[in-house]
């Protein structure tokens, strides 16, 4: 690729070639990025994305690596590493400004630390807030959706029209079922480039730290002995059908036999159903087959559509 002179003395030196994504992912499959950033400030963030999304140059940013499976033949483009960490604290209206590529644990443990809880029930997901709010994540009955009051987002602009900073209310995100207007505009346009969100502000609540790490310690209890938190995966792999333990998908793929599905290294866990494991060498395309295995199976059984949670990257 041509990168304008501008371009290159911005941001050629930090610029790396040819980077091994599977370093990257939680489950450990990825092929090669042509390019690879690391976007430490929002400026960095929003001045190379205006750049590649007016040059029409395919990009793809990447937060903890968590919720994705990135092909082996891997990304033909940039892929920008998230790593965008300011965390600003208001302690009279218990609300955070966090930056979204701040991890999900920093940010629990900061707020404990001044004693503002809430977001107890994210803990053991892995993962960054910007992530989290994108695919709406949650545990125990809730999600961070019903936590934010708002975000800053970014519009990557192209040939006709600017990028341009947005502040949205939750209202504007739509969020759903593991979901939000970012991740849907995502799905349904899968060759645009999808809205990016830079910070994110949190309503939190007063308590105390010893209470909130309490409740964090039971929640994540319940998580370690349910699900395979030691093993490589990208989190659960398809969404629930509804809020009963028979709607779930770990319940159906269970029910209809799915743990003994095996793709090469890429298997069902055990300890819950709705997790595929890289055992060793699983590819990409391995845990892709096996995903596809389980819809069919679970369709032929109970005559329902699975979902994925987990998102496909890079060129299939």
């Amino acid at each position: 690729m041509n990168f304008s002179e501008d371009f290159t003395n911005k941001y050629g030196k930090n610029i790396e070639e040819n980077i091994l994504l599977r370093d990257f992912t939680s489950i450990g499959v990825g092929g090669v990025a042509d390019y690879f950033y690391r976007a430490q400030r929002v400026e960095d963030m929003v001045g190379i994305v205006s750049y590649l999304a007016k040059e029409g140059i395919p990009y793809f940013v990447l937060g903890g690596g968590y919720n994705i499976v990135v092909s082996d033949l891997g990304f033909p483009g940039f892929v920008i590493k998230n790593e965008i960490k300011d965390i600003v604290f208001s302690q009279d209206k218990a609300e955070v400004i966090v930056g979204s590529g701040v991890e999900i644990s920093r940010l629990l443990m900061d707020s404990a630390s001044r004693d503002l809880g809430g977001l107890e029930f994210l803990f053991g997901i892995p993962g960054t807030i910007g992530g989290a709010v994108y695919g709406n994540a949650g545990a125990f009955g809730h999600t961070i959706g019903d936590f934010v009051r708002s975000a800053t987002v970014l519009f990557p602009g192209n040939e006709e029209k600017k990028t341009k900073i947005v502040r949205h209310t939750a209202k504007w995100f739509e969020f759903s079922n593991r979901s939000s207007k970012i991740k849907s505009f995502s799905q349904n346009h899968p060759m645009e480039n999808k809205p990016i969100i830079l910070s994110v502000r949190l309503q939190l609540c007063q308590s105390k730290k010893e209470v909130i790490l309490r409740k964090i310690q039971e929640n994540f209890k319940i998580k370690r002995d349910s699900q395979p938190l030691d093993g490589k995966s990208a989190g659960c792999i398809f969404k629930n059908l509804g809020v009963g333990k028979e709607q779930s998908a770990g319940f159906l793929i269970d029910q209809a036999g799915g743990k003994r599905f095996r793709v090469g290294d890429a298997v069902v866990s055990k300890k819950h159903a709705n997790f595929i494991l890289n055992r060793n060498k699983a590819t990409a395309e391995d845990i892709r087959r096996l995903a596809s295995q389980i819809k069919d199976l679970v369709r032929a059984e109970y005559r329902v559509g699975l979902d994925e949670e987990i998102e496909y990257v890079g060129k299939w």
